[in-house]
């Protein structure tokens, strides 16, 4: 068998024998006719002479001499130059190792997805990123590909695991302690996905792994400057944007070629076995802060409206003080106009003083006015029952 594939490979290479490329001497077929000896056409190299044309013919012959025993194992009829080697139905073993190399080369192509990318490896090696779609590299064992999705965003449980539709939690992950020496049971999410995926595979050994063990350190580091009432109530926004971007930031430094999407509180509870006085304290906190609410609402309701009855009874204040200043000054005018007019006659000004006060007060006064003859008849006749009364004394019958 040994000797029968050598024979075969000598044949595929008999130039190297001092042969033609065709397994032929260029002077094995007998020359015929004139066209035997070589036709000069014109001087060759210095110190060679002319050189001979090549004879296609013979070529052509050779070469379909050589086809013949490959595929057929010899020309039929006995007229060419014998059977040689080849594999059962026909076919040489030179033309069986081309298609198995062709075959073994047709299995480097490959097809990257659109939400995918393609790392190449080289004996295990990086060697380039490829993108989606067709692409080629040197078959197994030379090269590998690793297809990555960077589109798809994974997600991570840290202090809880869903197992058959039901939440089992994980107190080994979820249990921290705050700034003011308090525990509380935290759980969250983390959602990331890959941008470099050549760093993914090759600068961490577990990269899930390791983005599980950062975030549940990152999350405790942020917890413990936080005081337990940060964590239930308040400032819950404030940790998780704190803990995103340290977890992103420890992640850069490690080069994991991960981005971390976002990062979800999912619940922030106290132990177990204090639940229920937190949750009494919350609720208490919660009515303290109803109470202060509804004061403040009290308050910015009824400071206002104090404040508009001051300024009414200010601007009626200095409405009240120009008219009394106003009509004090007529009448010390009025007094002045009175003395000039009596200092220049007396007796005049007097009768006018006398009739402007009785027209002034009689007519507030009931009057009865007998005129005529038989006035001295009347019996006068006061009606003390119409007579205005005083008012009550508020301390009479005390």
């Amino acid at each position: 068998m040994i000797a029968r594939t050598s024979h075969a490979w000598s044949r595929l290479f008999a130039w190297q024998n001092g042969q033609g490329p065709w397994g032929k001497t260029a002077n094995k077929r007998p020359a015929q006719g004139p066209s035997a000896a070589p036709k000069p056409v014109g001087q060759g190299r210095a110190g060679n002479g002319p050189s001979a044309q090549p004879d296609l013919e013979e070529m052509v012959n050779q070469m379909r001499e050589k086809m013949s025993s490959f595929l057929g194992g010899g020309r039929s009829g006995g007229g060419g130059s014998g059977g040689g080697f080849s594999l059962p139905g026909g076919f040489a073993p030179e033309w069986a190792a081309l298609g198995l190399l062709a075959l073994w080369l047709m299995f480097g192509f490959f097809i990257v997805a659109p939400e995918e990318q393609g790392v190449v490896t080289r004996f295990g090696a990086y060697q380039r990123t490829v993108e989606p779609g067709l692409n080629y590299h040197l078959p197994w064992p030379l090269e590998r590909v690793q297809k990555l999705p960077v589109q798809r965003v994974n997600q991570l449980a840290i202090g809880f695991r869903n197992v058959n539709g039901t939440t089992q939690d994980v107190l080994a992950e979820s249990l921290m302690l705050t700034k003011d020496q308090n525990i509380v049971d935290l759980d969250f999410t983390v959602q990331w996905r890959i941008v470099n995926p050549s760093a993914f595979l090759f600068n961490l050994a577990n990269p899930e792994r390791t983005v599980a063990d950062v975030a549940e350190s990152v999350m405790r580091e942020i917890i413990g400057r936080h005081s337990i009432d940060d964590a239930l109530t308040s400032n819950k926004v404030k940790i998780t944007n704190e803990a995103r971007d340290l977890l992103q930031r420890v992640l850069n430094r490690y080069g994991a070629g991960v981005l971390v999407v976002g990062l979800q509180l999912q619940q922030v509870n106290p132990p177990s076995e204090v639940i229920d006085a937190f949750r009494d304290v919350q609720a208490a906190s919660a009515d303290a802060e109803k109470m202060k609410n509804e004061a403040i609402g009290y308050a910015n309701q009824i400071v206002p409206l104090a404040r508009g009855e001051a300024a009414r009874l200010m601007q009626e204040a200095e409405a009240y003080k120009t008219a009394r200043v106003a009509q004090a000054l007529g009448d010390a005018a009025r007094f002045n106009a009175q003395v000039e007019a009596y200092q220049a006659n007396p007796a005049v000004t007097k009768q006018r003083l006398y009739l402007e006060t009785m027209e002034a007060v009689l007519p507030a006064l009931p009057k009865v006015i007998v005129t005529g003859r038989g006035t001295q008849s009347v019996l006068p006749y006061l009606p003390l029952d119409r007579l205005p009364r005083p008012a009550a004394n508020p301390t009479e019958g005390q």
